[in-house]
């Protein structure tokens, strides 16, 4: 069992290597095809280095390896070990890659007028890569690293906010860089946008379910058509009208999407019975997503 147990262990390290790996593929590509050529300044460390690059022509990997480093040391003694080996693993990686590619004179996409293009694909592949090493448990570094310092300092202050305002100064200073031009601070701004829509999507879970909440004085009547008939449990809460002072049941459900229709013509039995849905986000759990599904 042991044995088993370390194998299932190093298949999934190696599996979060790989991941890494690729993220730190899409960053690199990312910036080197899209944003460079055409001049704006991502959100965070990325568009630090990217500025200084366009300051001194120095590469912007370069840039990233130094600003990381004193990040990724103070992380190492406040924040858990793993997340900053994958860390330092994607900021190495990935800043290797910038320079190879500008020394072998890698593809970037120059076309005249093209650089809401090159905000949107750039944003689309950074989030993709921020939310992978998010969903390992790492990170792609610097404005990360702060805000999860910040974080484990002030565990009940607001994360989002202090790497919203480090990323939205950054890029305020990138209209003074590229000789006060709006139009790369507009740019800046979309593929923040798109970047956060990005890394959103691949964080969430893809398996998406519909919560009932019914309240009823047909407890036992809804539950047999909902378990046996709808292959789906529920919880039960017993509650009090506030306008009648009356006892009542409170059943909570969730459900598949498309069971929706099958879920409405069931409560349809019970005229006396108030019903309201909403979506939810992520499913996990023991939860039936096919009629057949085994019940644990």
């Amino acid at each position: 069992m042991q044995t088993k147990n370390n194998n299932i262990k190093i298949s999934k390290e190696a599996v979060n290597v790989l991941i890494t790996v690729i993220a730190s593929a899409l960053s690199a590509f990312g910036l080197h095809i899209f944003v460079y050529p055409a001049s704006f300044a991502p959100a965070g460390v990325d568009g630090i280095a990217t500025m200084l690059q366009k300051a001194t022509h120095f590469n912007a990997g370069y840039f990233s390896l130094m600003i990381n480093i004193p990040l990724l040391i103070a992380a190492w003694f406040v924040l858990k070990k793993k997340y900053v080996i994958y860390t330092v693993l994607f900021t190495v990686i990935s800043s290797l890659m910038l320079v190879l590619l500008e020394n072998i004179g890698f593809y970037q996409y120059t076309e005249e007028n093209a650089g809401l293009i090159a905000a949107v694909f750039s944003g689309v592949m950074l989030g993709v890569r921020t939310g992978a090493m998010l969903k390992i448990g790492a990170s792609t570094g610097g404005v990360d690293i702060v805000a999860g310092i910040v974080q484990r300092k002030r565990q009940y202050g607001s994360i989002e906010r202090v790497i919203s305002l480090i990323c939205y100064a950054i890029i305020a200073v990138s209209f003074f860089v590229y000789d006060n031009n709006l139009n790369s601070v507009l740019l800046s701004i979309v593929q923040m946008f798109v970047f956060e829509k990005a890394s959103a999507v691949l964080m969430k879970d893809t398996r998406n379910a519909v919560e009932f909440k019914i309240i009823t004085r047909n407890p036992e009547e809804l539950k047999n058509d909902i378990i046996y008939g709808l292959k789906h449990g529920a919880t039960l809460v017993e509650g009090t009208g506030m306008f009648t002072d009356e006892g009542n049941s409170i059943i909570i459900s969730v459900v598949n999407i498309r069971q929706i229709p099958e879920f409405l013509r069931l409560i349809k039995k019970y005229p006396d019975t108030f019903v309201y849905y909403s979506d939810v986000t992520g499913v996990k759990g023991n939860f039936r997503w096919k009629k057949d599904d085994i019940a644990k």
